[in-house]
């Protein structure tokens, strides 16, 4: 006989044992969820603590008057000391330069006296000058490809770094100068990874605050190749963007040509018309720099070339070598005024079209900056409502005042970038 009360029961054991699987399926559902949050914050919630701290900072950024960052060597041939800058004259310097070796920072001697007791010093008597530690320079390629090229290496840099950071407290962050990541063994990647490191350790060490900075190609042959912008615009504060060197004398460039000009000339065509301080800028920002994060640069020293003929003295006109003045062609300010004394009869020429100058003699050819040009360009900074200007650099502007823009003093003068901080600043 059909025994419906024992069917009933069947069921009802079934629907409890459904019941109690599903209610299990729910809680292991729920551990498991939890369980991946705790990781996501583990792992993000510094990240995201940053990116907030970020928006803050650029907000701060936007409303901030446009930053002049001055680069300071300690290795040059005149020795400039840092307590010789005058404490109103760049709102951030950029102090090195600070060498890769094996992964690891390494510091001349005279750049670890200047951090221990220099930057002290200075410190104490400007403290709303940001003072930066300066790391690579056009010889550090190989170094800091190997130092990138994987975790474990990264991770000896993040040790090295902070050692020097906590040893020389007067410092407010690094600027980057590697020249230049290439197309190739996923540089760029590497380089972006590296950011990102640097900027997790510094939340997990609360310095959050410090300043994280690159010095980045103009040339947008290089720039494309070496650079995720989108990176960049996460984890730099800002750019300082090389628009310099854009020409002086190689075997395969043999003739005269600006160091810094603002546009391209109107005889420039094709690839010869994007080698200009307008042309780049704006490469940058339409390839999706943030306004407030670049930084324009601009040279206190010039290029020299030796003529083939003395009487052709036109820009482009065909070199033989490098100039007698300076060092291989690079002549600082001072170098250039002593080198135009000695001339008998120097020709000076200012190029409207570039806003730059240049002069001859006896078959010397030296493309320079002037205080004329210097206004000019960063009139042209100012207008454009960026993150600032940057000058390359204190120690090859006319420091011994050869040239006489200011009246003798006995102390280290810096006329192209007092030049440069009026325009910018409006003084």
């Amino acid at each position: 006989m059909f025994n419906y009360n024992k069917i009933r029961e069947n069921e009802r054991n079934i629907s409890n044992a459904e019941s109690t699987r599903r209610k299990l399926e729910y809680v292991n559902r729920c551990r498991l969820v939890t369980a991946f949050a705790i990781l996501v914050c583990f792992i993000f919630v510094p990240l995201c603590l940053f990116t907030t701290n970020q928006h803050q900072l650029q907000q701060q950024q936007r409303e901030q008057p446009q930053r002049l960052v001055c680069y300071y060597t300690t290795s040059d041939r005149d020795a400039l000391s840092l307590l010789d800058v005058p404490g109103d004259l760049c709102t951030h310097i950029n102090i090195g330069v600070a060498d890769l070796y094996n992964s690891t920072l390494l510091l001349s001697q005279r750049l670890e006296q200047v951090l221990q007791n220099d930057t002290r010093l200075f410190r104490a008597k400007n403290p709303q000058v940001k003072l930066l530690l300066w790391i690579g320079g056009a010889d550090s390629g190989h170094q800091f490809a190997d130092m990138v090229v994987n975790h474990a290496r990264r991770k000896q840099f993040l040790r090295s770094l902070k050692a020097v950071m906590h040893k020389y407290p007067s410092l407010d962050g690094i600027d980057l100068d590697w020249e230049f990541p290439s197309a190739y063994d996923k540089e760029r990647m590497h380089f972006s990874q590296l950011l990102h490191e640097i900027r997790l350790e510094w939340v997990r060490e609360k310095r959050a605050h410090n300043l994280l900075t690159m010095a980045v190609a103009a040339p947008e042959g290089i720039a494309f190749f070496a650079y995720n912008i989108r990176e960049i615009n996460l984890y730099v504060d800002y750019v300082n963007l090389m628009t310099y060197d854009f020409h002086f004398y190689r075997e395969d460039t043999p003739f005269t040509g600006l160091n810094a000009p603002l546009f391209a000339r109107p005889t420039e065509q094709s690839i010869m018309s994007t080698f200009n301080i307008n042309y780049t800028a704006h490469w940058w920002l339409k390839n999706g720099l943030e306004p407030h994060r670049l930084v324009i640069g601009l040279p206190t020293y010039g290029h020299s070339f030796t003529l083939v003929s003395p009487f052709n003295m036109r820009i482009g006109a065909p070199a033989s070598g490098f100039g007698k003045c300076g060092q291989l062609g690079f002549t600082t300010l001072s170098e250039t005024c002593a080198c135009a004394n000695e001339y008998l009869a120097p020709i000076y020429t200012y190029d409207n079209d570039t806003c730059s100058p240049y002069l001859s003699a006896l078959g010397e050819w030296i493309s320079y900056e002037s205080k004329t040009s210097i206004a000019c360009k960063v009139n042209y900074v100012k207008s454009m409502n960026v993150g600032g200007l940057m000058i390359f650099s204190l120690n090859t502007d006319d420091v011994r005042n050869t040239c006489g823009y200011l009246p003798r003093s006995g102390k280290p003068v810096f006329p192209l970038v007092q030049a440069a901080k009026g325009v910018l600043m409006g003084h």
